[in-house]
């Protein structure tokens, strides 16, 4: 690798700030300087999650899809989502994925496990307006991002955070990819999700990410009989009688509960 491919990588992403090429720009910089496989950004909300852009060596069609299943479902079995509030409120940082925050064999086996990926880093950037996150990626193929990598990420972070959120500002954000929250749903459906228990909201998110009986028993490391019991449960307060009913009502408020921190 040249010694003047990130600087020319830099130089591009300046350029394509508030242009149809600065999904690729940013690709190309985080592949240059930290050996990057794929980047994925969101903004998120106090009430939604938006999709930013995704880019790489994963196919369209399979980046596309992982992409619009989380933020339509899987974001709500990301802890790190969370954990990244009131990270990078002074300037972008980097962290680690951590496994044991996201112990979710639902979550890791659409993410990774099916798509070749191993290893992530997230660079974090927090204003009043919202939070904003680029998922860096690495392939099976080229393994996990070393310490040199990492130290390589914390450096380019400022610099790319920024020009994520010049090209926010430039672009708008309401041009962006969202989950919405239909009107009229807070006072009844995030009331309704709040009443439930601890472990039956844990169960709920999964079932509503897409989890089986069998998923749920997985992921929470309980028998399927009380992964059914619980299930019961949760349709009994939500006042619920099916699967599909649970989805049209709760989708999108567990999503609003979950994108708001609680």
């Amino acid at each position: 690798m040249s010694a003047r491919a990130p600087y020319q990588a830099l130089s591009r992403l300046v350029g394509s700030i508030g242009g149809e090429g600065f999904a690729a720009a940013a690709f190309a910089l985080v592949h240059e300087a930290v050996g990057a496989d794929h980047i994925v950004a969101h903004l998120a909300g106090p009430q939604q999650i938006r999709g930013l852009f995704t880019q790489g060596l994963l196919s369209a069609r399979i980046a596309n899809t992982i992409n619009q299943r989380y933020l339509e479902r899987y974001h709500m079995l990301d802890k790190s989502v969370a954990s990244f509030r009131g990270l990078g409120e002074n300037e972008a940082v980097v962290t680690r994925f951590d496994q044991r925050l996201n112990a979710s064999p639902t979550y890791s086996a659409y993410f990774f496990e099916r798509t070749g990926l191993c290893d992530k880093l997230s660079v974090v950037s927090n204003r009043d307006e919202g939070m904003a996150f680029c998922n860096l990626y690495r392939l099976n193929a080229s393994g996990p991002f070393s310490k040199q990598e990492f130290l390589q990420a914390q450096a380019l972070a400022p610099v790319l955070m920024a020009a994520v959120w010049q090209h926010v500002d430039r672009i708008g954000q309401a041009s962006l990819p969202i989950v919405k929250l239909p009107p009229g749903f807070e006072a009844q459906e995030q009331r309704a999700l709040r009443s439930l228990s601890r472990r039956e909201m844990q169960v709920c998110q999964r079932l509503l990410a897409g989890a089986s009986n069998e998923g749920v028993a997985l992921d929470l490391s309980i028998s399927i009989h009380t992964a059914r019991t619980l299930r019961k449960r949760v349709y009994k307060k939500l006042q619920v009688n099916s699967l599909s009913d649970l989805f049209t009502k709760y989708l999108n408020a567990m999503s609003a509960v979950v994108s708001g921190g609680s």
